[in-house]
């Protein structure tokens, strides 16, 4: 990784761009969707901006992102 690079993320709720540091990881755990606290969950994961409305909105989206239905 060169030096000075930010890993940067989009949230699924709003569409707001960020550093990955910013925005928390939610992936799939025995069926359920949780927050990935260390990025430990392995598999597909999506990223989402720390606010309540972000993630009511997104919702809809999260099924079809992960596959779950």
């Amino acid at each position: 990784m060169r030096r000075g690079h930010v890993p940067e993320r989009t949230c699924r709720g709003c569409g707001r761009k960020g550093p990955q540091s910013t925005l928390v990881r939610l992936g799939v755990a025995a069926g359920a969707l949780v927050e990935d606290q260390g990025k430990q969950l392995p598999g597909k994961g999506l990223y989402c901006c720390a606010q309540q409305e972000c993630r009511a909105r997104m919702t809809k989206k999260i099924r079809k992102a992960l596959r779950l239905a």
